[in-house]
């Protein structure tokens, strides 16, 4: 019998690594990694980095290196700046100039919609460097009007959410600073959303992941990042990421690529979600 690990950090996917385990046919067994690793056949990494046993022939979903990819956020965001699917970003002040403001300053690493900050002229800017250090970065200001999480696996679509802030008026709307999530139906699925979700995916090198993108009022799609390892918290959400690791347990892990005829959202979904995917 196949054994399969899902692995996760302590502190980091309790609630969502169990929903996805106890929705999945297969056997999934959820391990901390702090804990002991267990060899296995398939190792899932959720956000996790550890060093698995070495196992004759086994798998493992999201390497190491793809998750250090996307979790370098100013390094990623130079990926996704170079290929024009981010906002325009730039990794020395000195390039910035007086017509870019107001600008976003981070750090190299961030998590939780912590760490952002809003500046509106070069002070604030450089005060801000100052307290992100060495590997920060700034990008434009998008006076966003949505933002949605879209869960990607093999290079397609599993299920699609909502981002609804606690306070509309903050830079980062994220979940832990008092926003959810609300599920959006297949047919109302923003699909130039879904879209460009999927081609920031592909740059990653990861087998799944949760793409954030934000939406301006003139409709014009901006991707902030990917998670390795994205909050599962609603049981649909869980449900249907269980589904889509069910399908690769089975098929493996090779990219879903796109058709090239319109197909609405059966052109982006995975055939594990809905078996009329176009594929």
């Amino acid at each position: 019998m196949t054994k399969i690990v899902l692995l996760r950090r302590k502190k980091l996917g309790k609630t969502s690594c169990e929903g996805i385990a106890q929705f999945a046919k297969s056997k999934i067994e959820v391990v901390r990694n702090d804990l002991g690793i267990p060899d296995a056949d398939i190792y899932i990494r959720w956000g996790c980095t550890s060093t698995v046993p070495h196992t004759p022939g086994r798998k493992i979903w999201n390497q190491e290196s793809a998750i250090h990819i996307v979790g370098n956020k100013a390094g990623f965001r130079a990926i996704l700046n170079e290929h024009a699917l981010c906002p325009s970003t730039w990794f020395d002040w000195k390039d910035v100039l007086p017509q870019e403001f107001p600008v976003v300053v981070r750090p190299q690493v961030h998590a939780q919609g912590k760490q952002v900050y809003f500046c509106e002229g070069p002070v604030q800017m450089f005060t801000a460097v100052d307290k992100c250090g060495p590997g920060y970065y700034i990008s434009q200001f998008i006076n966003k009007v949505k933002e949605y999480r879209v869960f990607v696996v093999q290079g397609r679509a599993v299920w699609v959410a909502n981002k609804v802030p606690g306070n509309p008026d903050d830079v980062a709307w994220n979940v832990a600073q008092g926003g959810k999530f609300e599920n959006v139906r297949w047919h109302e699925w923003p699909l130039k959303v879904v879209k460009v979700s999927i081609q920031a995916f592909k740059l990653s090198g990861l087998d799944f992941g949760g793409v954030d993108v934000m939406v301006d009022a003139h409709g014009n799609c901006y991707v902030l990042e990917i998670n390795s390892a994205p909050s599962q918290t609603s049981s649909y959400r869980q449900e249907c990421t269980a589904k889509a690791f069910d399908y690769m347990i089975k098929n493996g892990t090779q990219v879903i690529d796109l058709i090239e005829q319109p197909g609405g959202y059966l052109k982006f979904i995975h055939p594990a979600i809905e078996e009329s995917a176009l594929v």
